[in-house]
């Protein structure tokens, strides 16, 4: 039995980057780059706390006896120089002193195509505001407080490769087999291809990262480099950041159509596994199948192209990657806790998506597989400094419920409420709907269900919220934390509040109105799609 933990969008911060800018303490060392509250609570992610939630992930590891390590890609915030040093530092330190052996795949914040590209974040100073630290040769204009360092620059493809070579990236001379789809040549000179832009007009040659290995008798890491630089139409200087467009959207939607020579060498290698009795852990940075329970259909009718729908791989894709015969594919990137399985022209394929120590819920995955034999569970992260940049954020908003948090779980559980106010309904929300679920109660959501007549979000009255009711947004909170948590939201939402949403479920399930733009059919078709996320929750919880 092989056992092993997957660790997804660690996302490291490094908080003492060495940048030629003052910062402020912490912790009795100056020099520290705290990123604001205020950029946290707008991300998908929270930015310093990844500083103690990676090693306390690592730690875990460490505890539980695991020595094999992999990371499903964005291994740091954006891969600036000075933070990808310091996360390779601190993967070299946990191999020396307790043995772990990393893999990594490539991720879309960790090195950008044949290029590099310029990054600019914003810390805390010791003046009480925030100074912009910037890699851009000319710093940023009609802004004050700019530092221009290199060391906030992320590097290319070339220049990362190197770096990444003790993990996997090349040959180790204790491996017992390693190879990549161009063969057992482990040389960066010898994994060029070409890709070509829509027109046809432009060829680049770029590096595909890609690798096989067998670190321990019988069990194979196969590591799918899914990043894609596609080059845009007439644009040929493949060292100019702006010639190509980033797979952060594409994914594997855009790797099988300009990356073949991947899914080949999957068919190939999944053959061999069989036929040679190997354990096969294949993993890449983007999912490949829909990790959002089948509601692809429902969020796009609802919300149109959000995030999650332009992230969503499509039938095609999974098709096509069903029909390597992996079987099994481990992947980070969307910050969420699910696994989904399809047959597709009888090809069973599962993907196991990996949540992230930044983004809730934070947790990693550990393995244990024999054959073809899979055993997943997941390993909550909680850490005792989980509120050390509290006193920073009170800069921003000296009082803040998000502060209140008693874990570290829970801060980012809270985290989720900052994104539906700050992010989700105002930018993907249609703003009648947004508008209305803000100021309505789940009793009043109850009460809708038995009008008839259809209503419409713009013009619907709410009613005076009743005291202590769930409100709207605590609602839809509870929605995106079930959609990113999956069973593990049961940690977080009470079976209480748990047996109030079946109820007002229920009281949709069974409904029809005239017209499918109605206020009623739009809400069913939200619960409908709540239903699916908390399907598995539900069950535990009864």
């Amino acid at each position: 039995m092989h056992k092993l933990a997957v660790i997804a969008d660690p996302h490291y911060h490094e908080i003492f980057p060495g940048y030629r800018f003052e910062g402020v303490d912490f912790k009795g060392q100056s020099g520290a780059c705290i990123r604001t509250r205020d950029d946290s609570a707008a991300s998908t992610r929270v930015y310093n706390e990844s500083y103690f939630s990676f090693p306390a992930a690592l730690d875990a590891c460490v505890a539980e006896g695991i020595e094999t390590v992999v990371i499903a890609g964005d291994l740091t915030d954006d891969g600036q120089i000075a933070t990808m040093d310091a996360a390779l530092a601190l993967l070299a330190r946990y191999e020396a002193e307790h043995g772990i052996r990393f893999f990594l795949t490539p991720g879309n914040h960790d090195t950008y195509g044949m290029s590099g590209r310029h990054h600019s974040k914003a810390f805390y100073d010791g003046r009480g505001g925030t100074t912009l630290v910037t890699s851009e040769p000319e710093g940023i204009a009609n802004t004050e407080r700019v530092i221009v360092d290199r060391a906030m620059f992320c590097r290319s493809y070339r220049d990362t490769a190197p770096l990444w070579a003790p993990y996997g990236i090349q040959r180790r001379s204790s491996d017992l087999h390693w190879e990549s789809p161009f063969g057992t040549d482990d040389a960066f000179a010898s994994r060029m291809f070409e890709i070509t832009s829509p027109d046809g007009s432009v060829v680049h040659r770029q590096l595909d990262l890609s690798y096989l290995v067998e670190p321990q008798k019988g069990l194979w890491l196969v590591s799918i480099d899914a990043n894609v630089f596609e080059p845009r139409n007439g644009c040929a200087d493949n060292t100019d950041p702006s010639s190509f467009a980033d797979s952060t959207d594409a994914g594997w939607n855009s790797l099988v159509r300009l990356k073949p020579f991947i899914l080949d060498w999957l068919v190939d290698v999944s053959t061999r596994a069989k036929a040679q009795g190997k354990t096969l852990i294949c993993f890449s940075h983007y999912p490949v199948l829909d990790t959002y329970d089948g509601t692809f259909a429902q969020e796009s009718m609802l919300f149109g192209a959000t995030q999650a729908v332009r992230r969503t791989p499509d039938h095609a894709t999974g098709r096509a990657v069903a029909a390597t015969g992996i079987g099994v594919h481990f992947s980070g990137h969307l910050h969420v806790c699910d696994t989904c399985t399809t047959c597709i022209d009888g090809h069973t394929l599962t993907n196991h998506a990996i949540p992230s120590p930044v983004a809730f819920p934070p947790a990693f995955a550990v393995v244990s597989a024999d054959g073809e034999s899979r055993n997943v569970q997941y390993r909550q992260i909680e850490f005792d400094d989980f509120d050390a940049f509290f006193p920073f954020y009170h800069r921003d908003a000296a009082q803040s419920d998000w502060m209140q948090a008693q874990s570290y779980g829970d801060f980012l559980y809270r985290h989720v409420r900052q994104l539906v106010v700050q992010r989700h309904l105002p930018k993907e929300w249609p703003a009648d709907l947004a508008q209305f679920i803000q100021a309505v109660g789940v009793n009043e959501l109850i009460r809708i269900a038995d009008i008839q007549r259809p209503l419409q979000a713009a013009t619907y009255i709410p009613s005076r919220r009743e005291q202590d009711e769930i409100t709207g947004i605590d609602l839809i909170t509870d929605w995106y934390a079930a959609r990113n948590a999956g069973t593990l939201v049961t940690q977080f939402v009470s079976p209480q509040r748990l047996a109030i949403y079946r109820r007002l479920i229920e009281c949709y399930a069974g409904r029809s109105w005239s017209t499918s733009d109605c206020l009623q059919s739009r809400l069913k078709m939200l619960l409908a799609m709540m239903d699916q996320y908390l399907a598995d929750a539900m069950a535990i919880s009864e």
